[in-house]
């Protein structure tokens, strides 16, 4: 695996017994994702390993929490795409698959792979694959692979995108322009529509609560699927409303 992978193993706040059987099973799951060109993320979700002697329990949704909190820090709690504060929106904080579980599976588990959105940027880019020369069953791509559309693990964000932010009491907008070739496919592919859709919900006021209400009880499991598929569908609603503007 990668050195970041050792060192979310190591930032883990466990005893060294539960740390070690957790970095036992991420790499099992790993080597198996990797070899087979397998999508392993739900297994590792629903892994549920109870305590057993000197055994520690181990919970996916735990290591994924956990996950999700490092990737975060790491980008300094910024939404890798919008840089918007993933505190300051809501309580979604997707973790991200740059390079869609659904055409790669085998990165499924790869740290490079990883990183955290904001739920309207997870949602807008989805399946997308920016990169259509990457080979599924080869390895990780290197950086000079991806220099046709940005990569947040690999490409400064500031190098690529420029952007400014201005709020009131009852207005927020923000905009952003592409530096270079990547940057501005960022821009068109996402950023773009992502927020004309915020400057539309901060205009109405209880259409946001009600969003976020619904986030709120999807980020916790409360309602199962019908409450996510349900928010998918109306944040989705939202973002395509303003394509044609």
């Amino acid at each position: 695996m990668t050195t970041q992978f050792d060192d979310f193993c190591a930032q883990l706040p466990f005893w060294e017994l539960k740390k070690n059987a957790i970095k036992r099973e991420l790499n099992r799951f790993y080597y198996y994702s990797f070899n087979g060109n397998k999508d392993v993320w739900k297994k590792l979700y629903d892994l549920n390993i109870p305590k057993k002697g000197a055994t520690p329990k181990i919970e996916g949704k735990e290591i994924l929490s956990k996950l999700r909190d490092f990737l975060a820090k790491k980008q300094k709690y910024r939404c890798c795409y919008c840089q918007r504060y993933l505190y300051n929106i809501a309580y979604a904080r997707p973790i991200e698959h740059i390079l869609p579980r659904s055409d790669f599976p085998r990165f499924s588990l790869v740290m490079k792979n990883l990183a955290v959105a904001c739920y309207d940027c997870n949602l807008k880019k989805s399946n997308t694959v920016w990169w259509r020369a990457i080979n599924p069953a080869g390895a990780y791509p290197a950086e000079s692979q991806l220099t046709s559309a940005f990569h947040c693990n690999h490409h400064s964000y500031n190098d690529h995108i420029s952007w400014m932010s201005y709020a009131t009491n009852d207005f927020a907008f923000r905009a952003y322009g592409g530096i270079t070739a990547a940057g501005k496919k960022l821009c068109i592919d996402l950023l773009h529509d992502v927020s004309k859709a915020e400057i539309l919900l901060s205009r109405n006021d209880g259409l946001r609560e009600v969003l976020d209400d619904l986030k709120a009880m999807n980020e916790s499991g409360l309602g199962g699927d019908s409450v996510r598929d349900f928010v998918n569908t109306l944040q989705g609603f939202i973002l395509a409303s303003t394509e044609a503007n």
